[in-house]
């Protein structure tokens, strides 16, 4: 996610930069918190039952499980604004 995490803070602070070190560690920040989410809906997805297909909602729901307060709502408007884009340029082809 390194390539990412640049972007994203130079979109943000673009006089600031980042050593290695801390690339590495935000890096590895941003692994666990996929797999958090990944696990959260995999679970979510086994109580449910039959399904065996992850959908928007199981990942809505382990956004609004795992992570805090305004993280929380900023990760779930955000992921939805990408599920929009992605069903209406899938719809333009």
């Amino acid at each position: 996610f390194n390539t990412y995490i640049y972007r994203v803070l130079k979109e943000t602070h673009p006089e600031i930069g980042i050593t290695k070190k801390s690339m590495g560690i935000m890096n590895d920040f941003v692994v666990d918190m996929m797999d958090k989410l990944a696990s959260e809906a995999k679970h979510d997805l086994h109580i449910r039952g039959k399904e065996k297909t992850l959908r928007e909602w199981h990942l809505n729901t382990a956004t609004r499980l795992v992570l805090p307060g305004e993280l929380r709502e900023h990760g779930v408007n955000e992921g939805t604004k990408a599920i929009h884009k992605f069903n209406s340029h899938k719809k333009k082809k």
